[in-house]
């Protein structure tokens, strides 16, 4: 525990709220104009930043040039550019966003930074282990030739959000079982971090080309190039529905109202900051996956395929949609459990009251 006070945070929830709508707005205003040109084709992105051009190793440089002959290599070896990509960037800023609010809220908890320290790195950890093995795993068709792709082509997506959920939920009961902490409180402190995270992170689509719906004409419709059109969409299409921005807006408009009543949810019960969150962000998945050509597919065994009237063949489930459903079905179960106890968290303890 830390010897601060909950009350010695200046800043509250609500009014954090506030501030995050006005950068928001903000944002909104100085990135129209980039945004509108991309989506018109107008300007090309690139997925990454170039940090050295035509880089090489020289073993002369360091002494050991004796050592190139003997392993049949030459002393100077080019390695080509070293790149950083804008996927792996937002990744890190979308972590560190998510931390620092994290570690915000756990103040108000009368948590101590060096506790939230500890418990992320195991988060991450797990985290990235479940989102890759879980967009693997529904993969596997592409993996399966060449297993070695599933460490070395992880630069460039293949992060499955749930397996993510998954992997770190697992941690955090762990961890909280371990350390006597309470878990649904825990929920609560990191659910608005892993939120803002998701909202960053998931413009490494926009970098990317990628997580893009259907053909379209709206006004809003963006532009994808040659390079990134799926196998199965005609080479013929331009432009196309910028699902990813689907999912950012409304989450966006979610943690807002997740941070602007935070006081009122977690002043007498745990668990219902999260139960929102899931909830929320359930059916926002739920719904943008309808725009999703990329989405993981769970197929049907040949004799299960079906259609309805003029509707079909139904071969297979969008997973997450499946996932989305399971995670509003979760959160209502929290939400209603959690009004049944009476928790009091600057002395941690937890009533039942009916």
């Amino acid at each position: 525990m830390s010897s601060f006070s909950a009350a010695n945070v200046k800043i509250r929830p609500k009014q954090l709220a506030l501030i995050l709508a006005a950068i928001g707005g903000f944002l909104t205003l100085i990135l129209a104009y980039p945004l509108a040109q991309v989506f018109n084709g107008e300007w090309k992105l690139k997925q990454s930043l170039t940090l050295i051009e035509n880089a090489y190793l020289d073993f002369n440089a360091f002494g050991l040039g004796f050592i190139a002959p003997r392993l049949g290599i030459e002393e100077i070896v080019p390695i080509g550019d070293i790149d950083i990509r804008f996927y792996s960037i937002l990744i890190v800023m979308g972590l560190l966003s998510g931390y620092f609010l994290t570690v915000y809220l756990a103040r108000l908890h009368y948590i101590a930074n060096t506790i939230i320290d500890r418990l992320v790195i195991g988060l991450v950890i797990f985290g990235l282990i479940g989102a890759r093995l879980f967009f693997v795993i529904f993969r596997w068709e592409f993996f399966e030739s060449n297993p070695l792709l599933v460490l070395t082509e992880i630069h460039r997506g293949g992060l499955a959000i749930f397996g993510m959920m998954i992997g770190s939920g697992v941690y955090l009961w762990l961890y909280c079982k371990q350390y006597r902490f309470k878990f649904y409180e825990m929920l609560d402190i990191l659910a608005p971090g892993v939120l803002l995270g998701q909202i960053i992170g998931r413009w490494g689509n926009f970098f990317n080309y990628e997580g893009y719906g259907p053909e379209t004409n709206v006004v809003w419709k963006m532009f994808v190039p040659d390079s990134a059109i799926y196998y199965d969409v005609s080479f013929t299409a331009r432009y196309f529905h910028p699902t990813f921005l689907y999912e950012i807006i409304p989450n966006f408009l979610l943690l807002l109202l997740l941070l602007w009543n935070y006081d009122k949810l977690t002043e007498k019960h745990a668990g219902r900051v999260f139960a929102m969150y899931a909830v929320g962000y359930g059916l926002i998945r739920f719904l943008t996956e309808f725009f999703r050509l990329d989405s993981l597919k769970l197929y049907f065994p040949e004799a299960l395929a079906f259609k309805l009237g003029d509707f079909g063949p139904f071969e297979y489930l969008l997973v997450s949609q499946l996932m989305a459903l399971m995670f509003v079905v979760i959160g209502v179960i929290v939400w209603m459990k959690r009004g049944k106890y009476l928790f009091l968290k600057k002395n941690l303890e937890e009533l039942k009251i009916f």
